[in-house]
């Protein structure tokens, strides 16, 4: 987009413009409240809908005339892009954390949702800017100290859940995002206390590691060519001593989760390495 811009709409303005222009706003980790399917309901609420742009400068006229062209190119890159990246989680608050960026490898488009907030927030960036925004898209921490470590277990479980994921993840519901960001780190207990001269396993150093106080966790999740092609996974957890990045791989009927110690940096990295081959 040639021309930078911000602007805010409700779930409900959203999805009547996507309606008008033929796109689907309903995309995971945004929250979008139901419309109507009654069509003469819905004819009066894009009139009043209508009427709230015009009076913000988003639409031409009153009911019936044309979108802002900002508004018009938002829409279009996001029902047409190269990359998308979905950010959601939990932050040391307990607040939700939700963020869509979605990019065509020259025009990219942020679409954030506060917590408890049915407005969505929609700025234009380059695509030299994207890689650093998704990495903003996570609460500031420095990275966890020690060393990483990885961790196996049987995929049997995690395909079961991860099919509820999906399910849930369809239907945009908000517990969806607690319940997936769990299932990375319920397996992590309290390191039973070590007898003298013992050493550690990799496991045993990461549950101490994760022992700590927890202050948030999350996913980010890339999809290339609009959604048509391979997904990919990174997860975060964070507790008072750092933040691990976790890296997912399943082989088998084994899953291998890597647990490493991740600051800024690193997690710019990591999220440079999710999307490089998408575009």
């Amino acid at each position: 987009m040639s021309d930078k811009y911000d602007f805010v709409l409700g779930s409900v303005e959203a999805s009547v413009v996507g309606q008008a222009l033929g796109v689907d706003i309903r995309r995971f980790p945004l929250r979008i409240r139901n419309t109507t399917i009654d069509r003469d309901r819905l004819r009066g609420l894009a009139a009043r809908v209508g009427d709230r742009l015009a009076e913000r400068g988003l639409l031409a006229g009153r009911s019936g005339g044309e979108p802002n062209p900002r508004l018009k190119r938002a829409f279009e890159l996001l029902a047409d892009h190269r990359v998308s990246v979905a950010v959601s989680g939990i932050d040391a608050r307990q607040h939700d954390i939700a963020a869509l960026l979605v990019t065509d490898g020259a025009e990219a488009l942020r679409i954030t949702q506060r917590h408890g907030e049915d407005e969505l927030y929609f700025t234009s960036l380059s695509d030299d800017d994207f890689l650093g925004t998704v990495a903003d898209a996570l609460p500031r921490m420095g990275a966890a100290p020690g060393a990483g470590a990885t961790i196996r277990h049987s995929a049997a479980k995690y395909r079961s859940a991860y099919s509820a994921h999906k399910a849930a993840e369809r239907d945009h519901e908000e517990a969806e995002t607690q319940a997936f960001g769990n299932l990375k780190i319920v397996r992590m207990t309290e390191t039973p206390r070590r007898s003298r001269g013992s050493t550690l396993t990799e496991e045993q150093q990461l549950g101490r590691a994760l022992s700590g106080e927890r202050m948030g966790v999350g996913r980010i999740v890339a999809s290339g060519h609009g959604g048509r092609a391979t997904r990919r996974l990174l997860s975060w957890v964070d507790t008072d001593d750092g933040r691990h990045l976790i890296h997912i791989e399943e082989t088998g009927d084994e899953l291998v989760a890597r647990y490493e110690p991740t600051g800024y940096a690193d997690l710019s990295r990591a999220i440079r390495d999710l999307v490089a081959d998408l575009y």
